[in-house]
């Protein structure tokens, strides 16, 4: 057969002749239509494929819509990329400011402080040099800009979107230090089989956190917005530097400019090309038409025919096949 031949031949037609060649499909075999089943397996199985992209683009599309970009697996993936560089800038700048300078950032970084545990200080003095007790805040300020890393928001919505996240971090942490039989209680109550299997989970949690607190008289100074306000645009200075967002000026009219943060060019290319990469390797996988192929002591052959669904699809790879 002529290279011109070879090459117009579908993807499908050319696994059906290796699998074909090795007489997969068992008892199948002898049938009359053995080649018509063996080529309706393969293209049942691109029909699983292409439903499992299909459910993965409509899943990032309502993740986009809802602002819940962070339960995306792109949007995990950016958390646990930034989350301990985030850590080491506030770690930092918190170490500075147990050093006697922290000039203009005293007032966030004091209350970004009162998320850690009295155990973290020592007559009021911060005394734990260690990175990784702010992953806890790192991981709520990369969830509240993560949600909505494909669209654009004002500086100011999201800084106090951070702010308030992280307050009630401080509110939950002064909880345990105050009231730790009722911190217990509502712990239990926010165990994975306890929360609702639909909707936004997170949202959940702290409505029955703020409850629970409220419910027990729970006295805490709250930061208000302009606290609340300082300590998210300190936190998005970080980002800025690292560079997972951008902030530009916007002239709305002759007396008003508003401060718009998103995603940078880099950060969106990555994501792109992400779901491009992954959006294949979660088919909706359904029961075989014909019987599944031995494994044969390889991990990577074995079960369904189509090459995408194996690592090779080699005559010698399958010839002890069912």
């Amino acid at each position: 057969m002529s290279n011109t031949l070879q090459e117009q031949k579908s993807q499908l037609q050319l696994q059906l002749e290796e699998l074909v060649k090795v007489g997969v499909g068992g008892k199948y075999v002898n049938n009359s239509n053995y080649n018509e089943q063996i080529q309706e397996e393969l293209e049942f199985e691109e029909s699983m494929l292409r439903g499992g992209i299909e459910r993965y683009q409509k899943n990032t599309t309502n993740a986009v819509t809802k602002n819940q970009e962070s339960t995306t697996l792109y949007g995990q993936v950016l958390q646990q990329k930034y989350i301990t560089k985030l850590s080491e800038k506030i770690n930092d700048d918190i170490k500075t400011m147990a050093g006697g300078s922290a000039g203009n950032r005293l007032t966030a970084l004091k209350l970004i402080c009162q998320c850690l545990p009295k155990s973290a200080f020592e007559d009021g003095v911060w005394k734990k040099d260690n990175q990784n007790i702010w992953d806890t805040c790192s991981l709520i300020v990369l969830k509240n800009v993560i949600d909505g890393i494909s669209d654009e928001t004002t500086m100011n919505k999201l800084a106090i979107k951070i702010g308030t996240g992280l307050m009630l971090e401080a509110r939950i942490t002064l909880f345990k230090d105050m009231d730790k039989e009722n911190y217990d209680k509502t712990h239990r109550k926010l165990e994975g089989k306890n929360l609702p299997q639909k909707g936004n989970r997170y949202a959940y949690k702290q409505k029955v956190w703020v409850y629970m607190m409220n419910k027990a008289q729970l006295d805490f100074d709250d930061w208000g917005k302009e606290g609340r306000l300082h300590l998210g645009v300190k936190m998005m200075e970080y980002l800025e530097t690292l560079g997972l967002i951008k902030h530009q000026n916007r002239k709305l009219n002759k007396y008003k400019t508003v401060t718009y943060v998103e995603a940078t060019p880099k950060i969106i290319a990555e994501i792109k090309n992400f779901n491009i990469k992954n959006e294949a390797l979660l088919p909706k996988f359904m029961p075989m038409l014909m019987p599944p192929r031995k494994w044969n002591f390889n991990p990577f052959v074995g079960g369904y025919y189509g090459k995408k669904h194996n690592h090779q699809n080699k005559p010698e790879d399958i010839k002890n096949a069912l």
